[in-house]
């Protein structure tokens, strides 16, 4: 069973998930949680805001939207086919159809699922090669203590098999640090330096072909 690190989620985050718990979301039964917060809540590595709620099946954000009215104020709200974006009581939510396998079992945690570590770092690695913020690398150093980056790449092929999956750009987006370098650190609770992630994520591409 794996040991969750409460400590890594902000009173606000931790009072929203308590507020589920007394009056259950039913809606969350098709939902795990996953991004930054699912990580930091395995890892203990640093503090995370977020929910992130993924979904392999098709639902509507509208009706999501008013079960979630029932527990504050929602602010700054955002509706597209399979997504919902919102602040609720100044946390900001997700909720997103996510067609992509899970490859483990998620691990349930105050009654809400959430994905494994692995399937978190294949969307990390997605996130990674599309935006590469600072976090998003801090993450991956953590998950590479657990993973080779060869692992990690075999699962993001697993995950995605059925979509064009670019390797090489994957690949090429993890030494790319030029806009995460102006982005501020995480709030950390293992101690890490940017100087120090830039260093091993690069020596542990060397390794690695580009192609």
């Amino acid at each position: 069973m794996t040991a969750f690190f409460e400590e890594t989620l902000p009173p606000q985050t931790r009072q929203l998930v308590s507020e589920f718990q007394r009056k259950p979301l039913q809606l969350l039964t098709d939902f795990y949680l996953s991004g930054g917060t699912g990580l930091a809540l395995q890892l203990g590595h640093r503090q995370s805001d977020d929910l992130d709620f993924f979904s392999s099946k098709e639902f509507n954000p509208s009706v999501v939207e008013q079960q979630l009215a029932n527990y504050g104020q929602l602010e700054q709200t955002e509706l597209e086919k399979g997504t919902l974006n919102t602040f609720l009581n100044g946390v900001k939510l997700q909720f997103l159809e996510y067609p992509y396998p899970l490859l483990e079992s998620t691990e349930k945690w105050q009654q809400l699922q959430i994905s494994s570590t692995l399937d978190i770092a294949c969307t990390k690695l997605q996130t990674i090669s599309m935006r590469g913020s600072k976090k998003d690398f801090v993450d991956l150093y953590f998950l590479l203590e657990s993973y080779s980056l060869a692992e990690l790449l075999n699962a993001v092929n697993q995950k995605y098999a059925a979509v064009n999956y670019n390797r090489p750009h994957i690949l090429k987006s993890l030494l790319y640090f030029e806009d995460a370098d102006s982005q501020p650190m995480p709030r950390m609770l293992k101690q890490v330096s940017w100087g120090a992630v830039r260093e091993k994520i690069t020596l542990l591409m060397k390794s690695l072909p580009l192609d």
